[in-house]
């Protein structure tokens, strides 16, 4: 059988689920969760046997996947949902999964490309931040066109105009938002850093890790949980957040699948 979860439902999962192991799938029982809706599998007696998620209002198809027990059908429950959410044919799905749910969904999915390595890391070492920097700016409300218009440039498919809500950092020269950077999901339970970037011309030069300094001083003032995603490639970005006082929490993969 396959249906909506019920509120009790999700949160009898929140009550017993592993944050740093499904990170994402967290994020839809909590910050996210008004834009989400869950559909479950149950055996005929009930027993839940895995969840499959899906988040409105992006620009992509976001999903987030649970699996309870190994018998869960995933196709079934993407079937079930397609039609129930009007979901079109051949697109294309996106969702971040921990390795031991890869190894179990590899077979039912069918990818469009390789899935990247991404590692969950979370802020450990308070000592290790440096000095607080009288450049990186918090921008308000009259910086928030240029906060998006600076999102399209640097192309970063998940920022969403309600992470404007958060709170935003950036370094200006000559009137020009040259790095910036915010948080996913922002409150007392965790913050996730993201939306970070610097224009071209100015990378190399030291504002990524004044930004994202920034950014973990301001979520440790309203959380002792403070967490961002790095795809395992980027070198370079997963030194900076360790020089930071970052370490890595779980292995993940991120998979783009035919719907």
């Amino acid at each position: 059988m396959i249906r909506e979860l019920t509120p009790a439902e999700m949160k009898s999962i929140l009550s017993s689920i592993n944050r740093e192991q499904h990170f994402l799938y967290y994020s839809y029982l909590t910050a996210r969760k008004h834009n989400t809706v869950h559909y479950g599998q149950f055996t005929e007696q009930g027993e839940l046997l895995g969840v499959l998620a899906f988040f409105r209002g992006l620009s992509f198809y976001a999903f987030s996947v649970f699996p309870v027990e190994k018998s869960f059908c995933l196709w079934s429950v993407l079937a079930f949902m397609k039609d129930q959410l009007s979901l079109p044919d051949n697109a294309v799905g996106n969702v971040i999964v921990n390795e031991e749910v890869m190894a179990v969904l590899a077979s039912q999915l069918e990818l469009v490309k390789s899935p990247k390595k991404l590692l969950l890391m979370k802020h450990i070492h308070q000592e290790a931040l440096p000095p607080v920097d009288t450049s990186v700016l918090q921008l308000g409300p009259p910086y928030f066109e240029l906060i998006e218009s600076k999102m399209a440039d640097l192309d970063t498919m998940a920022f969403s105009k309600e992470e404007l809500q958060y709170p935003f950092y950036g370094v200006m020269e000559q009137h020009e938002l040259i790095a910036v950077g915010g948080y996913h999901i922002y409150s007392e339970d965790y913050v996730e850093l993201g939306n970070i970037g610097t224009d071209v011309r100015w990378r190399r030069q030291g504002y990524g890790k004044k930004i994202c300094a920034e950014l973990t001083r301001a979520g440790g003032r309203v959380t002792s949980n403070v967490y961002l995603n790095v795809l395992e490639e980027n070198v370079g970005a997963i030194s900076l957040y360790q020089s930071i006082g970052f370490e890595l929490m779980c292995k993940q993969y991120m998979v783009q699948f035919v719907i």
